[in-house]
């Protein structure tokens, strides 16, 4: 373990006790009688209740389910109705687990909104604006007025929306601002910063406002807006800061660190490092400070920096802790969410376990997309939690305890992984660590991560594997292996299919070193292979339509700062992708794939192709059977940042008639110098291997689609195709021009795709942005693909027209 517990200085009223914090006070006008009515509760972000966890009679768990993954912090009033927003873009209000109102926005919504007097609450959303609601109408909105700071491409309103005194609102957003909005949503003032503001503002008693950026800085400012200090760390600031009773100001950074903050200098008090990066907010109790770790451990200190205890719950914990009072009344319960799925309520004393809930869905497609990055609230009757699986989740107070039998509970009072331990663990495609390996078959298809996982007398190392690694397979099979530049995983990839049916080991051995020791591990993953469910071909084309799937909701756990900084926008995604060849199987029951993705949306009830989304690309790749192979070049992922390019994107999976994926399997590769913004940032803080590459690990869900996207539009054309080939100084251009029927553009995308009619291989470009398109009344009549200068064409080119994922024409030129 690092430790870093420097005292800077001495807390004057360490040894005195904090009266608990009330959230609505004279001079700030949330809800009365409201349990939690913000993000962390007060104007102080303790993430403390008075209330006593005592069971009601009658209570029992239940979860919401809303259309993504949830990752904002549930709001609770004083009739206990919940109020949090989706990936989904709608923000609901619940009550008893059932649907009282939702409101729609047109994006994302991530952070918690705050509850005000006269039955209102307000939030932001991904859309670029703020919104006050009563009963689910809008009293006001207001949008973003400042440009974006350099090298952000949005306004989202990704900062959790607070009161201060006087009912003026703060909030940080995207575009590297803190707004201050009077109650009737005019705007305050504006603090630029120079990148992202997530964090919750605290309010000091003085009405002086603190936040964190990701620009690295912590801020503080008075209440007019203007700059008290500005406190550089070595990390993104996504913490809300906590305030003391002597004012101290208490939160964390991705440098690993959590700081005690001078209210008046922004000078450290004291500082203690964690193992990983810190993306939770702190928890103030009467005499103590409680912080989430992304090394997946809770950490409780003294007022003064000293650690009490340390508890790990296994995985990645991006969950804030909060405090509730124990039943008697004496003593508190700290709760919070790991990436396991579990719901964990600790003796802030102790640091032992008195209970955990496991909120994992039972659908297999959910299954492994349970990661529990909202943070938990505190309501009169039980904890309400969201999850990536999309749920909002009520827990009665103390149901465990009550319900020893219910199979999601969990009261051993110890941590995850017991004493001493040296392992390599296997991590599920969705982040969660399994000691005894996968628990269920695998695709012919698949990818393996593995994780170093040192336990040495009850305390977890922060260890990383020493090159050389080596690993072997039992029967064999050849491979890649990529470790994580950190040296915590080991990424597994298989280069072809695995035979079905069999059983298979995989021996991982090296040296490990960390916290000032060092030592080897060698362990074995055992994995069998599923069989062959469906034989043929799981797609296919044809004149009026082709097979197509949906590919939404991609999830990328590892490296674990990556769902820190982007987990909503993969959760977000939604895609169309169509076959555009399918050559027949060989004896084997192999054979090749040709798709094309594209972004969808809805228009009215049909889901159609989004012209203007994220995405627009090839997936080339094989098939045995109903394995799937798929791999793209030069694929660029968006950003709020900018777009990533992608050295590698491969999805893996056993596909169903129904179109729907299992044990579907993401593994892509960056070359970190290419990063926009953080490429520096993530070399820096050894993200990169030796060759400078973030290798990752995910998952995604598909399933059925049933149109338009994938058939000819009706009276559609190709009139023409031509292409000027780029030389070493100048673009070429590739242009397909349509005639016949409207197409309309706001319905509708096209492209042209270029592949080496020989080989069958994809040029490498990026489709989306080297393409634009000509209109016609709003019909697309023309499209132009830019081939950059330098690019390598063969000597015959095959082309595709595409309408939507539909391959309308091809040509060879």
């Amino acid at each position: 373990m690092r430790r870093s517990c420097i005292v800077a200085a001495v807390i004057a009223i360490a040894g005195t006790g904090t009266p608990d914090a009330t959230a609505a006070t004279p001079d700030v006008p949330t809800e009365k009688g409201a349990p939690w009515p913000s993000m962390r509760h007060d104007r102080f972000n303790t993430g403390r209740s008075p209330i006593r966890a005592r069971y009601h009679q009658g209570d029992r768990p239940w979860a919401f389910v809303t259309g993504k993954g949830v990752f904002s912090t549930p709001i609770v009033d004083r009739n206990e109705t919940v109020y949090a927003g989706s990936a989904d873009t709608w923000f609901y209000a619940i009550r008893g687990g059932r649907r009282r109102w939702r409101f729609k926005t047109g994006e994302i919504i991530d952070s918690a909104g705050v509850l005000g007097r006269g039955g209102t609450v307000t939030f932001g959303s991904g859309d670029e604006h703020v919104y006050r609601l009563r009963s689910g109408r809008v009293l006001w909105r207001y949008r973003a007025t400042r440009k974006p700071a350099q090298g952000q491409l949005v306004n989202w309103w990704e900062g959790n929306v607070t009161m201060g005194p006087g009912g003026v609102l703060y909030a940080g957003n995207t575009g590297g601002a803190e707004y201050a909005l009077n109650p009737n949503g005019r705007l305050r003032w504006i603090h630029p910063t120079g990148n992202s503001v997530w964090s919750n503002a605290g309010i000091g008693k003085d009405g002086s406002v603190y936040f964190g950026s990701l620009d690295l800085n912590i801020y503080g400012l008075n209440a007019r807006g203007g700059l008290k200090w500005k406190r550089g760390t070595l990390g993104f600031v996504t913490s809300s800061p906590a305030i003391g009773p002597g004012g101290t100001v208490y939160i964390g950074s991705f440098d690993g660190e959590l700081h005690a903050l001078d209210p008046e200098t922004g000078d450290d008090r004291w500082a203690y490092t964690t193992d990983d990066h810190v993306y939770a907010s702190p928890a103030l109790g009467e005499s103590g400070v409680y912080i989430a770790s992304a090394d997946g451990s809770v950490y409780a200190f003294d007022l003064r920096g000293t650690l009490r205890w340390r508890y790990d719950t296994g995985d990645t914990v991006r969950s804030s802790p909060v405090l509730g009072r124990a039943p008697s009344g004496k003593g508190r319960i700290l709760y919070v969410g790991s990436a396991n799925g579990r719901l964990y309520a600790l003796d802030a004393r102790t640091g032992r376990r008195r209970w955990s809930f496991d909120t994992t869905p039972r659908d297999p497609t959910l299954r492994d997309r349970n990661d529990l990055n909202s943070s938990p609230a505190l309501g009169r009757r039980g904890v309400y939690i969201g999850g990536e699986h999309g749920r909002i989740v009520f827990v009665p107070y103390e149901w465990c305890l009550r319900t020893p039998r219910d199979p999601r509970c969990n009261r051993s009072p110890g941590e995850a992984f017991g004493g001493s331990l040296s392992r390599m663990a296997f991590v599920t495609p969705g982040g969660s660590t399994r000691l005894s390996g996968p628990g269920a078959e695998l695709p012919a298809a698949t990818a393996i991560t593995t994780r170093l996982l040192i336990r040495q007398v009850g305390e977890t190392v922060d260890a990383g594997l020493a090159a050389p690694t080596r690993v072997t397979a039992d029967p064999p099979f050849e491979f890649t292996a990529q470790p994580s530049g950190d040296g915590h995983f080991v990424h597994i990839v298989p280069t072809g299919f695995l035979p079905p049916g069999r059983t298979f080991r995989l021996q991982v051995e090296g040296g490990w070193s960390g916290d000032d020791r060092s030592g080897a591990v060698a362990d074995t993953i055992r994995f069998r292979t599923a069989g062959v469910r469906r034989r043929g071909p799981p797609l296919a084309t044809g004149r009026a339509r082709v097979s197509a799937f949906r590919l939404s909701r991609l999830a990328v756990p590892l490296p674990p700062i990556l769902p820190s900084l982007n987990q909503i926008g993969f959760d977000s995604y939604e895609m169309a992708v169509g076959a555009l060849t399918v050559s027949p199987p060989d004896p084997r029951g192999e054979g090749s794939l040709l798709l094309w993705a594209v972004s969808t949306k809805r228009a009215g009830k049909a889901t159609v192709a989004d012209r203007r989304g994220a995405f627009a690309f090839p997936l080339q790749g094989r098939y045995r059977h109903d394995s799937l192979l798929l791999s793209q070049r030069g694929l660029s992922l968006t950003f709020s940042f900018g777009d990533v390019p992608l050295r590698r994107f491969d999805l893996r999976m056993q596909m169903g008639a129904d179109r729907r994926a299992r044990g579907a399997s993401l593994t892509a590769e960056v070359f970190c110098p290419e990063v926009p913004v953080y490429g520096p940032a993530l070399v820096a803080i050894g993200l990169c291997n030796r060759d400078a590459i973030l290798p990752s690990s995910g998952t995604f869900i598909t399933g059925p689609y049933g149109g338009p996207a994938n058939r000819r539009p009706r009276g559609v054309r190709l009139a023409g195709l031509e292409l000027r080939r780029p030389s070493a100084g100048a673009s070429g251009l590739a242009v397909a021009r349509l005639r016949g029927s409207r197409f309309p553009a706001d319905r509708h995308a096209a492209a042209i795709l270029l592949t080496d009619p020989d080989s069958g291989a994809v040029v490498s470009l990026d489709y989306r942005k080297a393409t634009s398109l000509r209109l016609s009344h709003g019909s697309i009549r023309e499209v132009r693909l830019r081939i950059p200068a330098g690019t390598d064409l063969p000597d015959r080119i095959k082309a595709y027209v595409i309408t939507d994922v539909f391959p309308l024409a091809e040509r060879e030129l």
